[in-house]
């Protein structure tokens, strides 16, 4: 389904239409010819040479999302194991004491990978006593989930109410800790991303959903594999849950887990393991032994490197990398909070990135959703504007949106330390990879006695901090103090000097960005400069230099010198300057060169 298809008008309401895909004629040579045929009576259409399907939102009709609905499991009373099965968990160094506790069970369970039924171990994922999930093993270490069903941790209940809590990466080592006596302890229940995962968006929908459990814990102990995977899983469970409670359990080289360590060690070695467990290196002294495990990954993997904006005319002066801190600034008027929503919206799509926004000046916060609504769409919602966008593509922006955007407007308190408290509750549960504080004169500011200077420096140290422990995208913007006139009149390019508040705002930033338009009273002149004046790490991320996009007020978007979104993939930006143009209702959707 593309929503560029979606948004073709027909008149007829019978027979067969034919029209161009508006999904593949424009990369075609034969590009008008009319491959996307359209029933007429039901608004479906099919692309006879990309495949393309679907339906024109004219024939779609409103409903509201419901919530998911899980499949429950139902639980038989089938605890009685099989002695082959009993004998196999003891050759790994589990008890029947522990398997009873865990309430293990058997059956005979058809399993994909081999295409035939199979003998299973069942580990049963409970919550507050209520089975919710089952988790199926046959003797060859297939794996499969209970169909629709929600992703918790495995062990829940054992958790509940503890201070000190252990996390580990599979159910066999769950079931390890709890043989040395190791009770309150949960395992993720779909082991560890790989290395290189660009998008998390539903790899750790279980701390979604379990975030509560860890809420007033004091120490997490954080026992992954001894492999690349364990190690991401480490990284991004840390990030989420907080790393200045974690604790890391290491492994020796030579052992992969806590159920080999058992099995080849004993239960004294696993003992010892945990006991030596370290605080995650947030503060303190680091050596290079200390740091080897990073550094081999970085060595076998790669250095963490900032990702495309969508705009490759800015891939070579700025990229996106989490645990950095830009600072925008801009006159009045210049577009950057548009710019930088942009740039978040893209990051969502392209990468699952989700956001935690606090733009007080941006209220109610109804509005600000709305104006995301028509960038992700790439149309207005306005209802005075002919062909707007449908309340078929609204209601998938929201869809959309709900799940990556949320907004912080708290009623008495705007103060740093809050807001910052606030964006901490947006990682444990919904795992944000990134902030906008817009504008940062907005905040509630005490001096106590300090001058600006010294104020300003220390906010920012604060925020740095935050955004590294929490690994984010931390964006402020912050207005320029004053605004200098150039020699044609308009106003000169601000820098990260001008800012309000001394040179603390160019020293302290990772990147410094600046949105300028040369007449931002021109309303026929929409082009603004991306201007990267600072990138500290530019190995990683790009060179500061200038380039140039252009704002389409119709849709929301900024495009680059081919008239092109990064969000076009998602719906074609229905440009103001199309509609300038008379065109046929067949030529509505017009090629990028009809734009040029």
């Amino acid at each position: 389904m593309s929503l560029n298809n979606d948004r073709i008008r027909i008149n007829k309401t019978q027979g067969e239409v034919r029209y161009i895909c508006y999904n593949c004629s424009e990369d075609r040579k034969k590009s008008n010819e009319k491959c996307l045929a359209i029933n007429g009576e039901t608004g479906a259409y099919l692309c006879h040479h990309c495949g393309d399907s679907g339906i024109i939102n004219q024939y779609k009709t409103y409903e509201k999302q419901k919530d998911i609905e899980y499949s429950k499991p139902e639980m038989h009373n089938s605890t009685g194991l099989s002695d082959e099965m009993v004998e196999w968990f003891r050759s790994r160094g589990i008890s029947q004491k522990v398997l009873v506790k865990n309430k293990i069970t058997q059956k005979k369970e058809y399993m994909p990978q081999v295409s035939s039924n199979r003998n299973v171990i069942c580990f049963n994922y409970f919550r507050e006593g209520e089975l919710v999930n089952v988790k199926y093993r046959d003797g060859e270490k297939n794996f499969k989930q209970h169909k629709d069903a929600e992703k918790i941790f495995y062990g829940l209940d054992d958790i509940k109410d503890h201070k000190d809590v252990y996390i580990v990466e599979g159910e066999m080592d769950k079931l390890s800790l709890n043989e040395i006596g190791v009770d309150n302890c949960v395992s993720v229940p779909d082991g560890a991303p790989n290395p290189g995962t660009k998008n998390y968006d539903n790899k750790f929908s279980y701390l979604d959903n379990c975030w509560e459990y860890f809420e007033s814990v004091e120490k997490i102990y954080i026992c992954s594999d001894n492999d690349a995977n364990g190690r991401v899983l480490l990284e991004e469970l840390s990030r989420r849950i907080g790393r200045e409670r974690c604790y890391i359990v290491k492994f020796p080289d030579e052992v992969k887990d806590a159920n080999q360590m058992l099995m080849d060690q004993g239960v004294l070695a696993l003992e010892k393991i945990l006991k030596d467990a370290e605080p995650y290196p947030v503060d303190g002294i680091f050596t290079v032994k200390s740091e080897q495990d990073y550094m081999i990954d970085v060595f076998n993997n790669g250095k963490k490197k900032g990702l495309t904006t969508g705009y490759q005319v800015l891939d070579n002066h700025y990229t996106l990398r989490t645990s950095e801190l830009d600072v925008w600034t801009g006159i009045p008027g210049s577009g950057k909070t548009m710019m930088a929503m942009q740039i978040m919206l893209n990051a969502s799509v392209l990468y699952g990135w989700k956001w935690g926004i606090f733009s007080p000046e941006n209220y109610p916060v109804g509005d600000l959703f709305d104006t995301l609504a028509e960038m992700y769409i790439g149309n207005t919602s306005d209802v005075d504007v002919n062909d707007r966008m449908s309340i078929y593509e609204y209601e998938k922006a929201i869809e959309f949106l709900n799940d990556h955007f949320f907004a912080i407007y708290p009623e008495d308190d705007f103060s740093l330390d809050n807001i910052l408290s606030k964006f901490k509750h947006l990682v444990l549960r919904h795992g944000i990879k990134g902030c906008l504080l817009d504008p940062f004169n907005q905040l509630d500011h005490k001096f106590a006695g300090k001058d600006e200077t010294t104020y300003i420096g220390e906010c920012l140290t604060q925020i740095r901090r935050f955004e590294q422990v929490n690994d984010l995208k931390f964006i402020i913007i912050a207005h320029p103090r004053k605004m200098d006139r150039d020699d044609n009149g308009g106003y000169k390019k601000p820098t990260a000097y001008d800012i309000s508040g001394s040179q603390n705002w160019f020293n302290k930033a990772d990147n410094v960005i600046c949105i300028h338009r040369d007449d931002s009273m021109d309303i026929n002149n929409t082009s603004v400069a991306f201007s990267v004046q600072k990138v500290k790490f530019q190995k990683l991320v790009g060179v500061p230099g200038e380039e140039s996009l252009k704002y389409d007020r119709r849709s929301g978007r900024y495009l680059d010198h081919q008239m092109s979104c990064p969000l076009d993939g998602v719906s074609q930006t229905h440009s103001l300057w199309t509609q300038q143009t008379r065109y046929t209702p067949e030529q509505e959707w017009t090629t990028r060169k009809d734009l040029e």
